[in-house]
């Protein structure tokens, strides 16, 4: 659960992650928070789509809608964001301009981070990943057999499985929802889409499991 606290200056959202047989604290700035404190359980598992930049945000989108019949909405990776939007009626957030430090943040405010990888090259991953300590779940777009073995002979070097949860993902649902033809689409596209349908069948879910709550 969440802790909220207040100083001087703004407010903050204290939280102790568990990562494997671990705890961390983390202390969010929420600024100057007005009004009555977020509900203890943050974003209540609701998924969050770290992407690198803008560019696939409506594919993202798109995937999801298509996977799930769900809505997403781009939101900002501050933390009172964050907060303010899942009390809206999105199912799942998009964060553009992200890095592993926002999926610290995603974690520790009671959501679930789902890195958009940008491509296959290693140096791009691990500047993506920087910062992050926190264990995500990572949606690998694959296809066939063959493009699956090259795939993770491709990632092998960077041991995502060790510390992260890596899911295989058809992403040409996500795709097909977003109007791209498989032939047309760039690594990308795949890692964005794959992103985008995992992140629909997870809020769809959640939602029914929140349903199911109330």
């Amino acid at each position: 659960m969440i802790r909220y606290e207040r100083d001087e200056e703004q407010a903050w959202a204290v939280a102790d992650v568990a990562v494997g047989t671990e705890r961390t604290r983390f202390r969010i700035p929420l600024g100057s928070w007005e009004g009555a404190e977020p509900d203890p359980g943050g974003l209540l598992e609701m998924p969050v789509v770290v992407l690198a930049g803008h560019d696939r945000t409506g594919l993202v989108a798109s995937a999801a809608a298509g996977s799930g019949r769900v809505s997403a909405s781009l939101t900002s990776p501050e933390g009172a964001a964050l907060l303010r939007s899942a009390g809206s009626d999105a199912d799942v957030l998009l964060v553009a301009d992200g890095n592993g430090r926002t999926m610290n943040v995603i974690r520790a405010l009671g959501g679930r981070p789902l890195p958009a990888l940008p491509s296959t090259d290693a140096g791009a991953i691990r500047g993506f990943l920087d910062g992050c300590h926190v264990d995500v779940e990572i949606a690998l777009p694959v296809v066939d057999e063959r493009q699956r073995a090259a795939l993770r002979s491709s990632l092998a070097q960077l041991r995502l499985e060790d510390a992260h949860h890596v899911v295989e993902v058809d992403p040409r649902p996500g795709l097909d929802a977003a109007g791209i033809e498989l032939e047309a689409a760039d690594e990308g596209a795949l890692w964005a889409a794959a992103a985008g349908v995992l992140a629909g069948r997870l809020a769809a879910g959640r939602r029914r499991f929140l349903s199911d709550r109330s």
